[in-house]
């Protein structure tokens, strides 16, 4: 008692060839959410210690060429100098874990800024006369940027973690 007309023939056959939606490597895409979610983490992390660490060299900086002016000698100018090139490196890493964190728009900004300001007053440092004068004044703005980064990393992560 089959029904064969071509109705029915067409839909039994439309039955036992139609596929099954493929479900693409759910499993790999939720290890990829963990794994990018944990490098974005880390990377908040690290920009967090770039910027502290910014603002620690800052003021070490000051301490270093004020033990030069009065009377340290040239080791503590030295020292100033080294500490400078030294904070370059994370003036850079600033910026570059805030884009591998993908932080909000405003700390973007504040990382581009540590970074440009930084490099900047490291150029000024050799400079003579009042163009000199510029590398003390950009070490202020560098610490307030840093230390606004730093206030807002640490604001950040006292919340509960609600951004992807």
């Amino acid at each position: 008692m089959s029904d064969t007309s071509p109705r029915s023939v067409a839909t039994t056959a439309e039955r036992h060839s139609a596929t099954a939606p493929i479900d693409i490597a759910p499993r790999h895409q939720r290890r990829w959410n963990r794994v990018r979610r944990f490098a974005r983490n880390a990377a908040d992390w690290l920009n967090l210690a770039f910027a502290t660490a910014i603002v620690l060299g800052v003021f070490l900086q000051v301490y270093l060429i004020g033990s030069y002016i009065f009377g340290a000698g040239h080791g503590a100018l030295d020292a100033h100098r080294t500490v400078g090139f030294a904070l370059q490196g994370p003036e850079l890493f600033v910026l570059l874990t805030a884009l591998i964190a993908w932080l909000p728009r405003i700390d973007l900004l504040l990382s581009l800024l540590v970074a440009i300001v930084g490099f900047v007053q490291a150029g000024f440092a050799s400079a003579h006369e009042w163009v000199g004068g510029l590398h003390p004044l950009l070490a202020l703005v560098l610490l307030s940027l840093a230390a606004t980064l730093a206030l807002r990393g640490l604001h950040r992560h006292r919340r509960p973690a609600q951004r992807d």
